[in-house]
C-alpha cells in the first residue's frame, strides 16, 4: 500500500519527522484531543477505536485521545472517559494497538474541568469544584471551593491517570490546562480568590499546575512524553490574558518537565470564549498561529497549534514561518481522514475540505450524539459503513439527479467511485 512514508511530498515541512521527547512523529499533522461522544459507561468503545484507527490509517502523525477524567469530580458530562478507574486500561490499550498498527503515535489527555461542568451522569444538577466559589456564566454552575485535602487528591489523580495511560501502551499524556479548565482556574486571579498557598501571588496561583506536572513526571518517568495544552488568550474579559499565560509557560519550561506545548485560544466559561474551542467559519483560517509563535519564542520544546487549519497548504505555511512545529488539523481529519496521504501523494485536489459549519461535529456533541461530518457522514460510523476502496479500473458512471447526493457523486474522480 502507498503510504505517506514512501512518496516524496509536495509539502516538505509538513511531512518531515518531528521529535517530541522520546517519540518521533512521522509527520507534523495532529488530530488533537476532541470529545467524540463515543465513550460508553466511561470506557473506550469499539466505535471510538474504529474512528481513531481510520485517522491513523489515513496518515496522521499523532493522534491525541479525548479528555479522560482524573477524578470522580472531573466527570464534566455523561459521556466522558473515566481515567480514574483501572478498568479504563483495556480500552486505552485497544486504542494504542489500533493506532500503532498504522505507524501513528498516540497520546491521551488527562483532565479536570473544575467548574466547567455541562451535565451530570444522572441528570441532576451537577456538583462542581473549583479553586474558589466563583460561578460559571455559561453553564450556571456555582462550584464548591476545594479543600487542601481535595487538591492533594486531585493532583494524585492526574498522576494515577498518567500511569494508566502508560500501562495501556500509549506514547504520552497531555495535561489539559486550556479553555478555562481547572488548572487555568487556579492561574486566573479573577477566579482564584484563595488566601492560602494556592492563591494570591502569581507563584501561588501557578502552584497547582506545577504540582500536577511534577506528580505526573515523577509517576511515569523521563522517557514517557508529557505535554501541556493551554489557551494563550482565553478571549473573554475575565479570562486569562496573554501576559499571564506566557509568564506561566516561561516558568514551566524552565522547570524542564514538559516535552511539548499545545496552543489554543478561548475558554469554556463564556459563550464568546467558547466560540474559539471549535472556531466557526466566521473565524479566519489559522488565526491562532500568531499565538503559537509567541509561545514558540519562549519555550524550548516543540509547539503544536490548533485553530481552524483546514488545508495542507495552510499548515505548510505555519511551519515555514516558524510559528509552530506541528499543526492540529482535527476537523479537517473528521471531514477527510485520508487528508495526510492525499496531501503527501500529490492528490491535494481530492481532499474534502472542512468548511467550519460545525453542524455534525460540535453540533452533534452538544446534542449528545456521536460526532460526524455533513461532508463525510462515514466519520464516526466506520463500523457501519466500513472502508471504501478504489476500484482497480475506471468505470463510466451515470449520475441521475442534481440534488446534493448526485452533485457530490458527479464531482468525485471516477477512480474513487466503487
Amino acid at each position: 500500500m502507498t503510504t505517506v512514508d514512501t512518496i516524496p511530498s509536495p509539502f516538505p515541512a509538513l511531512f518531515s519527522p518531528l521529535r517530541i521527547g522520546s517519540v518521533t512523529l512521522r509527520n507534523r499533522i495532529v488530530s488533537s484531543g476532541h470529545d467524540t461522544v463515543m465513550a460508553i459507561d466511561g470506557k473506550v468503545s469499539d466505535q471510538l477505536v474504529a474512528y481513531q484507527e481510520a485517522r491513523a490509517a489515513g496518515g496522521a502523525g499523532l493522534i491525541v485521545i479525548q479528555v479522560g477524567a482524573v477524578h470522580p469530580t472531573a466527570d464534566y458530562t455523561a459521556h466522558a472517559l473515566q481515567l480514574y478507574r483501572d478498568d479504563a486500561i483495556p480500552g486505552y490499550t485497544r486504542l494504542a494497538e489500533a493506532i500503532h498498527r498504522h505507524g501513528c503515535a498516540v497520546f491521551a489527555q488527562i483532565f479536570h474541568g473544575g467548574r466547567e461542568v455541562m451535565d451530570s451522569i444522572d441528570g441532576a444538577l451537577p456538583v462542581a469544584i473549583a479553586p474558589s466559589a466563583v460561578p460559571n456564566e455559561r453553564f450556571h454552575v456555582i462550584p464548591q471551593a476545594m479543600t487542601l485535602k481535595l487538591i492533594d487528591e486531585v493532583v494524585a489523580g492526574y498522576a494515577a491517570a498518567a500511569v494508566r495511560v502508560q500501562t495501556a501502551g500509549m506514547d504520552g499524556v497531555e495535561i489539559v490546562a486550556s479553555h478555562g479548565y481547572l488548572p487555568a482556574q487556579f492561574l486566573n486571579p479573577e477566579l482564584n480568590t484563595r488566601t492560602d498557598r494556592y492563591g494570591g501571588s502569581f507563584e501561588n496561583r501557578l502552584r497547582f499546575l506545577r504540582e500536577v506536572i511534577a506528580a505526573v513526571r515523577t509517576a511515569i518517568g523521563r522517557e514517557f512524553v508529557v505535554g501541556l495544552r493551554i489557551s494563550i488568550d482565553e478571549m473573554n474579559p475575565t479570562g486569562l490574558t496573554r501576559d499571564t499565560t506566557l509568564h506561566a509557560l516561561r516558568e514551566l519550561d524552565a522547570d524542564g518537565t514538559l516535552d511539548y506545548v499545545s496552543v489554543v485560544a478561548g475558554s469554556s466559561a463564556t459563550l464568546a470564549g467558547s466560540d474559539h474551542i471549535v472556531p466557526p467559519m466566521t473565524m479566519e483560517n489559522a488565526y491562532t498561529a500568531p499565538l503559537a509563535a509567541l509561545a514558540r519564542e519562549i519555550v524550548q520544546v516543540p509547539v503544536i497549534v490548533a485553530g481552524r487549519v483546514n488545508q495542507p497548504q495552510e499548515a505548510e505555511r505555519i511551519l515555514e514561518l516558524g510559528q509552530a512545529d506541528a499543526v492540529a488539523m482535527t476537523r479537517a481529519l473528521i471531514t477527510d481522514p485520508l487528508l495526510p496521504v492525499k496531501a503527501a501523494t500529490g492528490r491535494a485536489e481530492e481532499i474534502r475540505a472542512c468548511i467550519g459549519c460545525n453542524q455534525a461535529c460540535i453540533g452533534h456533541f452538544h446534542a449528545g450524539y456521536p460526532i460526524s461530518c455533513i461532508q463525510y457522514p462515514e466519520s464516526g460510523r466506520e463500523l457501519l459503513y466500513g472502508q471504501l476502496r478504489r476500484v482497480s479500473a475506471a468505470r463510466d458512471v451515470l449520475v441521475v439527479g442534481g440534488g446534493p447526493g448526485g452533485l457530490k457523486a458527479a464531482s468525485r474522480p471516477p477512480a474513487v467511485i466503487g
